[in-house]
């Protein structure tokens, strides 16, 4: 066994090292790092430090009215510029213009599509306003009043799902997880049928054995791929501890992890299916053709993941597809970002990932070992396991 384990160390190192010094790894990398970077500078460059709303009124704006906006500005990091107009005319212009983000005129609020919350927020001043001077007409005292107006609103307890930003969180994992295993998948099968079409697998096969040579080729693949993951994922951590504006979903950490024990998981699902489907071929050009069902079936689980799973997260096609070993590696991430997954589903889900990826590993490293040695023509699957059975 420890020789086994040395021939394997040895074909995984060869391969690392080789795609380590290609080419299309440094450039792929590279544009990966700069991505990643942007992901983080391009947002922080965009954002103002503090939103800047313009209150227009016909006439000078009430001193109550100042302080209570100025006041909620202080509170929610905004604040408020006063312009005085002519007539209610030019503030209605002003906000048609966009000039003002909202206009007031004695108990007329104007505002536009574009004015957000803020007319919300200069309409409960007005309130607050007028409510504490009626209060006072009717005798009371301003401590009473100050009493009535710090009576606080319900507590509001969400029970819903998921906080938006950590679902973005969640759909972003999935097709990051998608592309990973696309891009390592091809690579794969790229590496199995040169190697085969140059005959180098027979001299791989000289000195080592058939499984040596697939899971050599298969941990190097992964080697690499998980590199250029940490490269993608390594400056967003970085801002995340270094910069105080640069914030992830309370949960959004515990979602990478779990993601990251899914690739390895989905990676060790459909790797040796992309190795097998190449050892098929005798020319490299044939490479798409045979890897095209193990395609279709990634493709197949990212779509589902991005329709059915998050569309109905808890519905019995949307935990089906999460349980499913061939979706669960890119569906229960999405459905796990929702927030409502139990925990029981999730190790299901990983155990039998688990249990399928060891049975197709034994399966692919047969028709891998039997259609390597044939050459000079393309191999069907059949014809390999009738081989087997001979054998």
């Amino acid at each position: 066994m420890g020789t086994w384990w040395r021939g394997t160390a040895l074909v995984a190192e060869r391969g690392i090292v080789e795609s380590i010094r290609s080419r299309t790894f440094k450039v792929v990398t590279g544009i990966l790092l700069v991505l990643s970077v942007a992901a983080v500078v391009v947002p922080q460059m965009l954002r103002s430090d503090q939103t800047t709303y313009t209150l227009a009124t016909a006439g000078p704006t009430p001193t109550g009215l100042v302080a209570a906006l100025d006041a909620a500005g202080r509170a929610a990091d905004f604040t408020v510029r006063y312009e005085t107009k002519a007539d209610v005319t030019a503030v209605r212009q002003a906000v048609r213009d966009g000039d003002a983000t909202a206009g007031l005129v004695g108990d007329s609020l104007y505002t536009s599509m574009a004015s957000g919350t803020f007319p919300i927020v200069v309409a409960q001043s007005v309130v607050a306003l007028e409510t504490s001077r009626r209060l006072m007409e009717a005798g009371l005292t301003p401590a009473q009043i100050a009493g009535i107006q710090s009576v606080r609103p319900p507590q509001q307890v969400d029970v819903g799902r998921v906080e938006d930003a950590r679902s973005v969180v969640g759909f972003a994992v999935g097709i990051v997880l998608f592309l990973a295993l696309t891009f390592a998948g091809n690579t794969i099968a790229t590496t199995v049928a040169m190697e085969k079409s140059t005959r180098i697998s027979e001299v791989l096969l000289a000195v080592l054995r058939p499984s040596q040579a697939l899971v050599g080729t298969v941990a190097a693949v992964g080697a690499v791929t998980f590199l250029q993951l940490i490269v993608l994922v390594t400056p967003l951590a970085v801002a995340v501890q270094v910069m105080n504006d640069v914030e992830l979903p309370p949960v959004a950490g515990g979602d990478l992890a779990i993601a990251v024990v899914w690739f390895v998981l989905g990676f060790a699902l459909y790797a040796f299916l992309f190795a097998a489907a190449a050892s098929l071929v005798d020319k490299i050009t044939e490479v798409g053709s045979a890897t095209m069902p193990v395609t279709l079936v990634l493709t197949g689980s990212y779509l589902v993941a991005i329709t059915v799973v998050a569309a109905n997260p808890e519905g019995v096609w949307g935990v089906a597809a999460s349980l499913f070993p061939l979706t669960a590696p890119i569906a229960m991430p999405v459905r796990w970002a929702g927030g409502l997954v139990p925990v029981w589903q999730l190790l299901l889900a990983m155990a039998l990932t688990v249990g399928a990826a060891v049975l197709l590993v034994w399966m692919a490293s047969a028709i891998y070992r039997r259609a390597l040695v044939i050459t000079g023509r393309r191999v069907k699957v059949t014809e390999v396991f009738r081989s087997g059975r001979r054998a």
